[in-house]
């Protein structure tokens, strides 16, 4: 049985699970980590529980009797970045890139480690909980980042972020002009246990760049410089 963690506040996390043994674990060991728990066994409660209870995070298993939960997974993106982990049976790489592109902040394969599904579901909390203080704004030419608030503007217009995408976005920004690596990238925005994951950085650079640039096929903010990671330009060339 895992350690108890100490949450500062309880948190509720939804098990969207059609198989009622994997769900009476998950809950089990989220419940001794400090959080409460909401289990559903289909994609229609699952999209009626985040409507009216607002969890703060969504462990969301793909292959659901009634809707497929990668359209879940999109329904839910349509209207709210509420942080969402994937929990799969499937564990082919695709399934992960597609669930990526969907949405999703986080990917991990059945059967799965007890002390990981913890550690992942409080390292996503803990990502949209942080609020630093000693920098309240970093501005890369038009693009502006209010750390206090996590918003993000181009132009002076908002953009929506996910939680990861936030995390890349600050990332970079405190490092503008600089290249960061792939595995620094991916140390800073998921943690120590994802290094070497290129392929989940790579999806969520890729929506990061369809939001921030103008022409996504030639990035001017997230520059990829091969064999060592990105860099955002303080200044067009």
């Amino acid at each position: 049985m895992p350690a108890v963690i100490e949450v500062e506040d309880q948190r509720q996390i939804l098990i969207v699970e059609d198989d009622s043994d994997t769900a009476e674990v998950v809950a089990a060991l989220l419940e001794t980590a400090g959080y409460t728990t909401v289990s559903v066994e289909d994609g229609t409660t699952a999209l009626e529980e985040i409507q009216s209870a607002t969890p703060d995070l969504v462990l969301l298993d793909l292959n659901l009797p009634d809707i497929d939960g990668l359209d879940v997974l999109r329904s839910v993106r349509e209207q709210s970045f509420l942080p969402m982990i994937i929990l799969s049976g499937f564990t082919q790489g695709r399934d992960k890139v597609l669930a990526l592109e969907a949405g999703a902040d986080d990917f991990l394969s059945k059967p799965f480690i007890p002390e990981e599904l913890v550690a992942r579901v409080g390292a996503l909390l803990r990502r949209v909980k942080w609020t630093p203080v000693a920098e309240p704004r970093l501005a890369v030419r038009h693009l502006e980042l209010d750390l206090a608030r996590r918003q993000a503007t181009m132009h002076g217009k908002r953009l929506h972020l996910t939680p990861i995408e936030y995390g890349i976005l600050a990332t970079l920004m405190r490092k503008a002009g600089q290249i960061v690596s792939h595995d620094e990238l991916l140390r800073n925005v998921w943690g120590e246990q994802y290094e070497g994951d290129y392929s989940v950085l790579r999806v969520n650079i890729s929506r990061l760049r369809q939001k921030l640039e103008d022409n996504p096929r030639h990035p001017s903010y997230v520059v990829t410089v091969p064999g060592q990671g990105y860099t955002m330009p303080t200044r067009l060339s």
